[in-house]
Protein backbone atom coordinates (compact mmCIF):
# COMPACT_ATOMS: atom_id res chain seq x y z
CA UNK A 1 0.00 0.00 0.00
CA UNK A 2 1.98 3.22 -0.89
CA UNK A 3 2.18 5.85 1.20
CA UNK A 4 1.05 8.56 -1.68
CA UNK A 5 -2.49 6.92 -1.33
CA UNK A 6 -2.84 8.60 2.29
CA UNK A 7 -1.63 12.31 1.30
CA UNK A 8 -5.17 12.93 0.37
CA UNK A 9 -6.56 12.42 4.22
CA UNK A 10 -3.48 13.92 5.99
CA UNK A 11 -3.98 16.64 3.72
CA UNK A 12 -7.88 16.55 4.79
CA UNK A 13 -6.72 16.21 8.77
CA UNK A 14 -4.34 19.43 8.20
CA UNK A 15 -7.09 21.46 6.83
CA UNK A 16 -9.58 20.17 9.37
CA UNK A 17 -7.68 20.99 12.23
CA UNK A 18 -6.80 24.08 11.07
CA UNK A 19 -9.55 25.45 10.33
CA UNK A 20 -11.72 24.32 12.88
CA UNK A 21 -10.43 25.80 15.79
CA UNK A 22 -11.02 28.73 13.80
CA UNK A 23 -14.87 28.91 14.78
CA UNK A 24 -17.08 25.94 13.26
CA UNK A 25 -16.97 22.24 14.74
CA UNK A 26 -17.98 21.42 10.81
CA UNK A 27 -14.44 21.77 9.38
CA UNK A 28 -13.61 19.03 11.20
CA UNK A 29 -15.90 16.76 9.67
CA UNK A 30 -15.40 18.48 6.30
CA UNK A 31 -11.99 17.92 4.97
CA UNK A 32 -10.51 14.75 6.68
CA UNK A 33 -14.08 12.85 5.12
CA UNK A 34 -13.35 14.53 1.56
CA UNK A 35 -9.21 13.76 2.06
CA UNK A 36 -10.66 10.01 3.36
CA UNK A 37 -12.97 9.85 0.38
CA UNK A 38 -10.09 10.24 -1.93
CA UNK A 39 -7.95 7.98 -0.01
CA UNK A 40 -9.92 4.98 0.13
CA UNK A 41 -10.37 5.27 -3.63
CA UNK A 42 -6.60 5.77 -4.55
CA UNK A 43 -6.43 2.73 -2.44
CA UNK A 44 -8.92 0.25 -4.04
CA UNK A 45 -7.20 1.69 -7.35
CA UNK A 46 -3.83 0.68 -6.33
CA UNK A 47 -2.26 -2.34 -8.22
CA UNK A 48 -5.66 -2.39 -10.96
CA UNK A 49 -4.81 -1.93 -14.53
CA UNK A 50 -7.43 -0.94 -17.39
CA UNK A 51 -10.43 -0.17 -16.82
CA UNK A 52 -10.96 -2.16 -13.55
CA UNK A 53 -8.67 0.89 -12.05
CA UNK A 54 -11.89 3.27 -12.77
CA UNK A 55 -14.03 1.81 -9.11
CA UNK A 56 -11.44 3.36 -6.98
CA UNK A 57 -12.26 6.57 -8.90
CA UNK A 58 -16.03 6.42 -9.05
CA UNK A 59 -16.04 5.13 -5.35
CA UNK A 60 -14.41 7.89 -3.90
CA UNK A 61 -16.66 10.39 -5.60
CA UNK A 62 -19.95 8.43 -4.13
CA UNK A 63 -18.16 8.30 -1.00
CA UNK A 64 -16.84 12.29 -0.80
CA UNK A 65 -20.77 13.53 -2.28
CA UNK A 66 -22.79 12.60 0.89
CA UNK A 67 -20.87 15.73 2.63
CA UNK A 68 -22.07 17.94 0.22
CA UNK A 69 -25.29 17.33 -0.75
CA UNK A 70 -26.60 16.02 2.71
CA UNK A 71 -24.19 17.68 5.50
CA UNK A 72 -23.78 21.18 3.80
CA UNK A 73 -26.60 21.86 1.42
CA UNK A 74 -29.15 20.07 3.01
CA UNK A 75 -28.45 20.33 6.81
CA UNK A 76 -26.07 23.73 6.66
CA UNK A 77 -27.64 25.17 3.97
CA UNK A 78 -25.00 26.18 2.16
CA UNK A 79 -24.88 26.44 -1.78
CA UNK A 80 -21.50 25.57 -3.21
CA UNK A 81 -22.58 26.56 -6.32
CA UNK A 82 -20.84 29.93 -8.15
CA UNK A 83 -24.11 31.73 -7.89
CA UNK A 84 -24.40 31.45 -4.19
CA UNK A 85 -20.13 32.29 -3.88
CA UNK A 86 -20.96 35.61 -6.00
CA UNK A 87 -23.17 36.47 -2.90
CA UNK A 88 -20.65 35.71 -0.50
CA UNK A 89 -17.67 37.65 -1.96
CA UNK A 90 -20.36 40.20 -2.01
CA UNK A 91 -20.67 40.00 1.44
CA UNK A 92 -17.12 39.83 1.97
CA UNK A 93 -16.41 43.24 0.29
CA UNK A 94 -19.14 44.78 1.98
CA UNK A 95 -18.59 43.55 5.57
CA UNK A 96 -15.47 41.58 5.75
CA UNK A 97 -17.43 38.68 6.33
CA UNK A 98 -15.05 35.53 5.36
CA UNK A 99 -17.77 32.74 4.68
CA UNK A 100 -17.08 28.85 4.79
CA UNK A 101 -18.58 28.98 1.09
CA UNK A 102 -15.67 31.28 0.24
CA UNK A 103 -13.27 29.29 2.03
CA UNK A 104 -14.32 25.50 0.23
CA UNK A 105 -14.11 27.86 -3.08
CA UNK A 106 -10.74 29.00 -2.15
CA UNK A 107 -9.18 25.72 -1.12
CA UNK A 108 -10.56 23.32 -3.62
CA UNK A 109 -10.91 26.13 -6.43
CA UNK A 110 -8.60 28.51 -6.77
CA UNK A 111 -5.38 27.68 -4.35
CA UNK A 112 -5.88 23.98 -4.71
CA UNK A 113 -5.94 23.01 -8.25
CA UNK A 114 -2.35 24.81 -7.98
CA UNK A 115 -1.14 21.44 -6.73
CA UNK A 116 -3.72 18.86 -8.22
CA UNK A 117 -4.97 20.84 -11.03
CA UNK A 118 -8.77 19.67 -11.76
CA UNK A 119 -8.65 16.49 -9.30
CA UNK A 120 -11.18 18.02 -7.53
CA UNK A 121 -13.33 17.20 -10.87
CA UNK A 122 -12.27 13.90 -11.31
CA UNK A 123 -11.98 12.48 -7.43
CA UNK A 124 -14.60 15.18 -5.19
CA UNK A 125 -17.13 16.44 -7.63
CA UNK A 126 -21.13 15.78 -6.37
CA UNK A 127 -22.28 15.57 -9.80
CA UNK A 128 -19.96 13.50 -11.37
CA UNK A 129 -20.85 10.91 -8.83
CA UNK A 130 -23.51 10.84 -10.37
CA UNK A 131 -22.73 10.90 -13.81
CA UNK A 132 -19.79 8.37 -12.90
CA UNK A 133 -22.20 5.40 -12.35
CA UNK A 134 -24.51 6.20 -15.19
CA UNK A 135 -24.77 2.86 -17.39
CA UNK A 136 -22.97 4.38 -20.34
CA UNK A 137 -20.28 2.26 -21.79
CA UNK A 138 -19.14 4.76 -24.71
CA UNK A 139 -16.59 7.31 -24.87
CA UNK A 140 -17.24 9.01 -27.60
CA UNK A 141 -15.31 12.63 -28.29
CA UNK A 142 -17.53 15.94 -27.96
CA UNK A 143 -16.94 17.91 -31.00
CA UNK A 144 -14.94 21.02 -30.57
CA UNK A 145 -18.35 23.83 -31.72
CA UNK A 146 -20.16 22.54 -28.35
CA UNK A 147 -17.16 22.81 -25.70
CA UNK A 148 -17.36 26.70 -25.66
CA UNK A 149 -20.81 26.38 -24.46
CA UNK A 150 -19.48 26.71 -20.63
CA UNK A 151 -17.90 30.26 -21.21
CA UNK A 152 -21.32 31.86 -21.41
CA UNK A 153 -22.94 29.78 -18.70
CA UNK A 154 -20.08 30.50 -16.78
CA UNK A 155 -20.99 33.75 -17.20
CA UNK A 156 -24.37 33.48 -16.67
CA UNK A 157 -23.88 32.00 -13.41
CA UNK A 158 -21.89 34.98 -12.03
CA UNK A 159 -24.60 37.37 -13.38
CA UNK A 160 -27.79 35.81 -12.37
CA UNK A 161 -26.92 36.44 -8.59
CA UNK A 162 -26.16 40.10 -9.34
CA UNK A 163 -29.30 40.43 -11.72
CA UNK A 164 -30.89 39.55 -8.24
CA UNK A 165 -29.50 41.81 -6.25
CA UNK A 166 -30.21 44.71 -8.71
CA UNK A 167 -33.81 44.08 -8.60
CA UNK A 168 -33.62 44.24 -5.19
CA UNK A 169 -33.60 40.70 -4.13
CA UNK A 170 -32.51 40.67 -0.51
CA UNK A 171 -30.20 37.83 0.06
CA UNK A 172 -28.66 38.54 2.75
CA UNK A 173 -31.99 38.64 4.64
CA UNK A 174 -33.18 35.24 3.01
CA UNK A 175 -30.01 33.30 2.89
CA UNK A 176 -27.93 34.24 5.87
CA UNK A 177 -29.20 33.54 9.47
CA UNK A 178 -25.57 33.78 11.93
CA UNK A 179 -22.61 36.11 10.98
CA UNK A 180 -19.41 35.71 12.41
CA UNK A 181 -15.84 35.47 10.44
CA UNK A 182 -16.24 32.27 9.92
CA UNK A 183 -19.69 30.89 10.69
CA UNK A 184 -22.76 31.59 8.63
CA UNK A 185 -25.40 29.17 8.39
CA UNK A 186 -27.58 29.33 5.29
CA UNK A 187 -31.51 29.74 5.78
CA UNK A 188 -34.00 28.02 3.39
CA UNK A 189 -33.91 31.05 0.74
CA UNK A 190 -29.89 29.05 0.18
CA UNK A 191 -31.38 25.78 0.22
CA UNK A 192 -33.98 26.88 -2.61
CA UNK A 193 -30.86 27.92 -4.26
CA UNK A 194 -29.07 25.21 -3.68
CA UNK A 195 -32.21 22.48 -4.65
CA UNK A 196 -32.90 24.17 -7.93
CA UNK A 197 -29.18 24.66 -9.01
CA UNK A 198 -28.22 21.04 -8.54
CA UNK A 199 -31.40 19.99 -10.16
CA UNK A 200 -30.35 21.82 -13.19
CA UNK A 201 -27.23 20.63 -12.89
CA UNK A 202 -28.21 17.05 -12.49
CA UNK A 203 -30.80 16.67 -15.48
CA UNK A 204 -28.25 18.67 -18.03
CA UNK A 205 -25.58 15.87 -17.06
CA UNK A 206 -27.98 12.98 -17.31
CA UNK A 207 -29.76 14.58 -20.82
CA UNK A 208 -25.95 15.41 -22.42
CA UNK A 209 -24.38 12.15 -21.17
CA UNK A 210 -27.01 10.01 -23.03
CA UNK A 211 -27.48 12.47 -25.95
CA UNK A 212 -23.89 12.15 -26.40
CA UNK A 213 -23.12 8.60 -25.31
CA UNK A 214 -20.11 9.96 -22.83
CA UNK A 215 -20.53 10.04 -19.17
CA UNK A 216 -18.93 13.30 -18.56
CA UNK A 217 -20.13 14.99 -21.48
CA UNK A 218 -21.74 17.68 -18.78
CA UNK A 219 -17.81 18.42 -17.87
CA UNK A 220 -17.20 19.16 -21.55
CA UNK A 221 -20.19 21.08 -22.49
CA UNK A 222 -22.01 22.78 -19.73
CA UNK A 223 -20.25 22.88 -16.55
CA UNK A 224 -19.06 26.54 -15.43
CA UNK A 225 -16.83 25.42 -12.47
CA UNK A 226 -14.14 23.81 -15.13
CA UNK A 227 -13.43 27.54 -16.03
CA UNK A 228 -12.16 28.68 -13.38
CA UNK A 229 -9.66 26.04 -12.49
CA UNK A 230 -8.44 26.14 -15.77
CA UNK A 231 -5.43 28.21 -15.60
CA UNK A 232 -3.99 26.73 -12.54
CA UNK A 233 -4.30 23.15 -14.25
CA UNK A 234 -2.00 24.14 -16.77
CA UNK A 235 1.07 24.93 -14.20
CA UNK A 236 -0.31 22.11 -11.84
CA UNK A 237 2.42 20.34 -9.43
CA UNK A 238 0.30 17.19 -9.84
CA UNK A 239 0.35 15.95 -13.68
CA UNK A 240 0.52 13.05 -15.90
CA UNK A 241 3.85 12.49 -16.79
CA UNK A 242 6.05 10.33 -19.13
CA UNK A 243 7.64 7.28 -16.95
CA UNK A 244 10.48 6.70 -19.26
CA UNK A 245 8.94 3.75 -20.90
CA UNK A 246 8.41 3.82 -24.97
CA UNK A 247 5.12 5.11 -26.05
CA UNK A 248 3.93 2.46 -28.65
CA UNK A 249 1.60 5.13 -30.00
CA UNK A 250 -1.43 2.86 -30.07
CA UNK A 251 -4.21 5.53 -28.80
CA UNK A 252 -5.40 3.65 -25.50
CA UNK A 253 -4.81 7.00 -23.38
CA UNK A 254 -6.69 8.89 -25.67
CA UNK A 255 -9.54 6.80 -26.33
CA UNK A 256 -10.21 6.10 -22.79
CA UNK A 257 -9.58 9.78 -21.25
CA UNK A 258 -12.94 10.97 -20.08
CA UNK A 259 -12.23 14.79 -21.11
CA UNK A 260 -10.67 14.29 -24.77
CA UNK A 261 -7.65 15.34 -23.97
CA UNK A 262 -4.89 14.25 -26.27
CA UNK A 263 -2.55 12.05 -23.90
CA UNK A 264 -0.85 10.05 -26.69
CA UNK A 265 0.77 13.55 -28.23
CA UNK A 266 2.33 15.27 -24.76
CA UNK A 267 3.83 11.45 -23.58
CA UNK A 268 5.09 10.78 -27.06
CA UNK A 269 7.29 14.07 -27.24
CA UNK A 270 8.18 13.76 -23.51
CA UNK A 271 6.01 16.26 -22.05
CA UNK A 272 3.94 16.45 -18.92
CA UNK A 273 0.28 16.32 -19.82
CA UNK A 274 -0.29 20.26 -19.11
CA UNK A 275 -4.06 19.79 -20.59
CA UNK A 276 -6.46 22.09 -18.88
CA UNK A 277 -9.10 19.52 -19.49
CA UNK A 278 -7.36 16.93 -17.35
CA UNK A 279 -8.96 15.75 -14.35
CA UNK A 280 -6.29 13.44 -13.12
CA UNK A 281 -8.44 10.70 -13.00
CA UNK A 282 -5.29 7.98 -13.65
CA UNK A 283 -7.49 6.45 -16.42
CA UNK A 284 -4.44 7.18 -19.48
CA UNK A 285 -1.65 5.55 -16.64
CA UNK A 286 -4.08 2.81 -15.92
CA UNK A 287 -4.87 1.55 -19.57
CA UNK A 288 -1.41 2.06 -21.02
CA UNK A 289 0.04 -1.35 -21.86
CA UNK A 290 3.35 -0.44 -21.77
CA UNK A 291 3.15 1.52 -18.35
CA UNK A 292 4.26 5.09 -20.01
CA UNK A 293 2.67 7.16 -18.20
CA UNK A 294 2.69 7.76 -14.09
Amino acid sequence: MKFGNFIPLIIGLTLGMALGYQGWWGFFIIFPWIGGGITVGAIVAEGKRGRKAEIGRRLSLLLVAPVFIIFLGIMQRENLQIEETVFYTLLLLHTGILTRVLIHYAIAKIIGPLIWGRGYCGWACWTAALMEWLPIRENRPIPKRYTWIRFPVFIFSILLPLVFVWMGYDWVSNHVKEEGAIILRGKPGALIWFLAGNAVYYIAAIWLAFKFRKRRAFCKIACPVSIVMKAQTRIALLQPKPSGNNCSGCGACNKHCPMDVDVMSYIGQGRRVSSSECILCGNCSAICSQKAIR
